[in-house]
């Protein structure tokens, strides 16, 4: 190319500029003049040269991006730039935006991958609210670690259809760790710690769907020779249809509980957010009854449930069915026998 001219230079400029803030919202030849040359007086000396120059450059634009330009009706017309940050509804872009905030405070490791996800995320936001998001996240070191590797290689497979080996502890750390084969369907987070699972057809053993939690998966590598598709027939509304959690339904055995909670706490079910519980009776002293349908574990005890339940303390009771109530009840006489014993003794200087 040969040497700029300064005009040209200045109408190159000019032409970044404009497009920028026309991918930013919808704006007129008036909004655009006054952010390009803001010390210039509306109607003063010079004012019609410069409304002319960015309506040629609108005319510029328009020519350069055909398919994205957009000319708006309305006097004065306003002029935008299509794309994601101009055709998504405000609050679609608040939904991924909080998703991606959601999964940084919890994701392990120096969420580097995190970072970059919510640093494109942040240019879809108008720009005076960017300084204070990019500084919410700015406490990064950017070193990669294990975390961040299975991630990436969790997210490779599943994205490129390719099975992922890894070696897997059954929870508590009790076992050896064994050899797994997944062909990934989906990864979703826990709705409550917001933790990873790998949800998939498992290969080695089960031959089956199954959950995986991503965090006490090791030694992943992704099988890059081989690839597989996700079935028609696996339909995550139905997987997760009595999921309390991550853990779904389909080929397990559930179990109805009948729960009591008293009139101090009604106030948390009442308010919504458990889309599992039925519709709830409220009794004359303001307690409320409600029920819910929950996958179990090969013990016959629905896991997930059973910790959102004892997070209510005394301010919940289970009714039945009768195995469970017992359960519910010997996990509280276990925590006041505890509670009740003598306190633990610290070294000098400890924390009692």
């Amino acid at each position: 190319m040969g040497d700029m001219a300064p005009e040209d230079l200045a109408k190159a400029e000019r032409l970044f500029r404009i497009a920028r803030m026309l991918r930013e919202g919808h704006l007129s030849v008036r909004d655009l003049a006054l952010r390009l040359f803001p010390t210039a007086s509306v109607g003063g000396e010079g004012w019609p040269a410069i409304e002319r120059a960015v309506q040629r450059d609108l005319l510029d634009l328009e020519r350069l991006e055909p398919q994205d330009f957009e000319r708006l009706p309305g006097r004065p017309p306003r002029y935008t730039i299509r794309t994601h940050r101009t055709t998504l509804h405000p609050v679609e872009v608040l939904a991924l935006h909080a998703a991606a905030r959601l999964t940084y405070h919890r994701a392990p490791g120096h969420r580097v991958h995190h970072h970059a996800a919510l640093t494109r995320l942040t240019t879809w936001l108008p720009e005076r609210v960017q300084p204070v998001v990019a500084r919410s996240f700015s406490d990064l070191g950017r070193r990669r670690s294990r975390e961040d590797l299975n991630l990436e290689h969790a997210a490779t497979a599943w994205l490129g259809g390719h099975p992922l080996r890894f070696e897997y502890q059954k929870p508590g750390g009790s076992g050896r760790w064994r050899t797994n084969i997944i062909e990934p369907y989906l990864i979703e987070a826990h709705p409550s710690n917001l933790d990873l699972y790998v949800i998939g057809r498992e290969t080695t053993y089960h031959h089956d769907v199954r959950t995986f939690k991503l965090s006490r998966m090791r030694a992943l590598y992704v099988l890059r020779d081989t690839t597989y598709r996700i079935p028609e027939s696996f339909d995550p509304g139905e997987f997760f249809h009595a999921a309390w959690g991550v853990i779904g339904s389909p080929g397990r055995q559930t179990v109805t509980l009948h729960l009591r909670f008293s009139a101090d706490a009604a106030y948390r079910i009442l308010e919504g957010g458990y889309a599992h519980l039925s519709e709830p009776v409220i009794n004359p002293d303001g307690s409320i009854d409600t029920s819910l349908e929950a996958p179990v574990d090969e013990r016959g005890f629905p896991r997930e449930v059973l910790p959102w339940l004892m997070s209510f303390g005394a301010r919940a009771e289970v009714l039945g069915p009768p195995a469970l109530r017992a359960h519910w009840q010997a996990e509280l006489r276990a925590a006041l026998a505890r509670a009740e014993a003598e306190p633990t003794h610290f070294p000098e200087g400890g924390v009692a």
